[in-house]
């Protein structure tokens, strides 16, 4: 009984960090596809005297552009043919501007769209500028405000489960000491007479990889309990399951280890 509650004392914390962690990259991923999508569908309308060339613009720009389309004006005239002439139409053709829609490679934010405003408006030729703000933008910085919550949340727990589970090594130092101070008498290295407490600490370790590893499989067969369909439509992210798992293996047991040996040094230090 009393070896369960040591072992728990070291995975509660230790996966209550995982769990967060977890979260974080999770929530990471949604807002890196989200900003990709809303990117795709987000575009800037100019209107110019004369032809637009795309490497002309980019060498004048600062902002990345990922394409220059020429929109058609044959939209526009057609509406007219019933109302106008057809020497008017000629006319019409010679003297209408030429529109560009301009994609973006990443989604600006509402600085940024001033900033390009003022840009293209430096450029005699560019007629006028249409910047459309949508809702994504408040989504978007809805999403970036939850990531930093989490950041900071895991930021936190991180270093409580640092010093929880540093005392609960502390605390096996204490109930060892006796037979670590007998090895060393015979001669054992401080490393070899604490490779109990070092092996309880990698098995508590290994148990809360496999509770938040269990988590993540679970989460990722059934995605639907835990992220509303309107979300999924927009933002098609899924758990990278193999990457999840490896990432969490590596935390769990690189805490776990780091913390030992830390308080192993500390240990030798105080004795010596």
């Amino acid at each position: 009984m009393k070896s369960l509650k040591n072992h728990l004392a070291f995975v509660i914390p230790l996966a209550f960090m995982l769990l967060t962690f977890t979260i974080y990259l999770f929530t990471n991923n949604i807002i890196k596809d989200y900003k990709q999508s809303i990117s795709n569908d987000y575009s800037i309308v100019i209107i110019t005297h004369t032809p637009l060339i795309k490497d002309k613009l980019e060498k004048m720009s600062s902002f990345d552009i990922k394409a220059v389309t020429r929109l058609k004006k044959d939209k526009i005239i057609n509406k007219l043919k019933k109302d106008l002439s057809f020497e008017s139409l000629n006319l019409l053709k010679s003297k209408l501007p030429f529109f560009y829609k301009i994609q973006l490679d990443d989604f600006p934010t509402s600085s940024q769209l001033i900033k390009i405003k003022k840009e293209l408006a430096l450029n005699k030729n560019i007629k006028r500028i249409e910047i459309f703000s949508k809702n994504h933008n408040q989504v978007y910085l809805l999403l970036l405000i939850i990531n930093q919550i989490v950041v900071i949340v895991f930021t936190i727990i991180s270093i409580f489960t640092v010093i929880i589970i540093a005392k609960q090594v502390k605390i096996w130092f204490y109930e060892n000491s006796r037979q670590i101070t007998i090895l060393q008498l015979h001669g054992a290295s401080i490393l070899y007479s604490a490779s109990r407490i070092i092996k309880q600490a990698l098995f508590s370790a290994f148990i809360a990889f496999i509770l938040i590893s269990s988590l993540v499989v679970f989460v990722s067969l059934n995605m639907n309990m835990f992220i509303p369909l309107e979300l999924q439509d927009i933002v098609r992210t899924k758990l990278d399951v193999q990457t999840q798992i490896i990432n969490l293996f590596l935390l769990s047991f690189g805490i776990s280890f780091i913390t030992v040996m830390s308080v192993l040094i500390s240990y030798k230090i105080s004795n010596e």
